[in-house]
């Protein structure tokens, strides 16, 4: 087990350090995910003494957090759950920043002058994920609905070709599945430089380190070592033929099938489901649409592991959240994404231990939500698509 140094910086509301690094902590616990269906892109907590936790027990406030030096995350303060002696303050990443934002139909407008039905933009993958970040929350914003400090960057084009009708969504919603299609992860995390602290936005490709960076049982293959606490989820998918409906009326409306054959195969089943895109006559724009839910529906195996790191293999150096790894558990051999890392940090007498979790798999996978949670964020998006058309 390999054990770095933290350090936890609170933050003022204005985003600068007022504060000394918190002292007295006993616990701290780093939660970082890639497009998971339902919750939150980051998360943390931190449990210590009241007198080592200044600055952060006041409402509005937040943190950075640094292991070796290196960022990690930042983000505010959402929970204080305050005590006589010891305090846990919980807050979300400012990834999650843009889930307080709905999508304008026109962002350059306010919402009681909007004129025009949908935001549409197309292009490739990162590009259109910045341009609503930009237009909803980022500087191009109006200045009612951007986020203090935050800096949005030049796309690089990275990313398949997406075409995207954004209508009072979610702008985190829109930017999650964008970044699913396009096989990108973004982030939002503070900086410094200067002009004094800001919020970057910084965006990069999914990694497939699955030839490179597999993980197993010990004695298994030479690599980073499973622990004993393992488990997985092998569950039939929810629709492997989506029949995707677009404008039109009665027998004149037009319709695109997308077909999971390899789901189909494994569990010898069709499973069809509607895809209501009357707002669309665009084919691609429905076979996009089709693949999306196909995604949605599935739910292949999700590896739950606690990793010891290895001299060859170190999360942070060699993987990280959002990369395509291999797992060999129990049989089943699995190439997908890292979908979460929880890093646990626990201090005693001037000690830290280090405990890292991984969950790889599909956008279901999260070892913090029930299935019925996922559901039902599954059934709520659904019924925001049908009142946004």
């Amino acid at each position: 087990m390999v054990s770095g140094q933290w350090m936890i910086v609170p933050r003022a509301k204005d985003l600068r350090r007022r504060f000394n690094p918190v002292r007295f902590w006993s616990k701290l616990t780093v939660i970082e995910r890639h497009n998971v269906t339902g919750v939150k892109a980051g998360a943390w907590s931190v449990t210590g003494l009241n007198e080592g936790l200044t600055g952060l027990l006041s409402a509005g406030n937040g943190v950075i957090l640094f292991r070796d030096g290196v960022k990690i995350m930042s983000g505010d303060i959402v929970s204080i759950a305050r005590g006589s002696k010891q305090s846990t303050v919980s807050g979300w990443s400012d990834t999650t920043l843009p889930d307080d934002r709905l999508v304008a139909p026109n962002p350059a407008q306010s919402w009681a002058a909007q004129s025009t039905d949908y935001d549409n933009r197309t292009g490739p993958a990162e590009t259109v994920l910045l341009n609503y970040i930009n237009a909803n929350v980022g500087p191009g914003a109006l200045a009612s609905r951007r986020i203090a400090g935050l800096r949005v960057p030049a796309s690089a084009g990275r990313g398949k070709t997406t075409t995207v009708k954004g209508r009072f969504d979610k702008v985190g919603t829109v930017l999650a599945d964008v970044a699913e299609s396009g096989g990108l992860h973004y982030d939002i995390a503070q900086d410094e430089d200067t002009l004094g602290p800001f919020l970057q936005t910084t965006v990069r490709p999914v990694a497939d380190l699955s030839a490179n960076v597999r993980f197993g049982t010990a004695g298994s293959f030479t690599g980073a070592v499973i622990g004993s606490d393992w488990s997985y989820t092998l569950e039939r998918p929810t629709v492997t033929d989506a029949v995707v409906a677009g404008g039109g009326e009665g027998a004149d409306r037009i319709l695109v099938e997308k077909v999971d054959t390899t789901a189909e195969a494994t569990w010898g089943r069709k499973i069809e489901q509607l895809i209501d895109q009357r707002q669309t006559t665009d084919t691609t724009e429905l076979a996009d649409a089709g693949t999306d839910a196909l995604s949605d529906g599935a739910n292949p195996v999700s590896v739950s592991f606690t990793v010891t790191d290895q001299p060859d293999v170190r999360y942070r150096r060699d993987w990280q959240v959002g990369d395509k790894v291999g797992v060999s558990v129990d049989g089943i051999d699995l190439t997908d994404v890292v979908r979460e890392v929880t890093t646990t940090v626990t201090a005693q007498q001037g000690a830290a231990n280090e405990v890292i979790s991984a969950v790889v798999g599909s956008r279901d996978s999260s070892k913090w939500t029930t299935k019925t949670n996922t559901k039902v964020a599954k059934a709520l998006r659904a019924i925001d698509r049908l009142q946004a058309i």
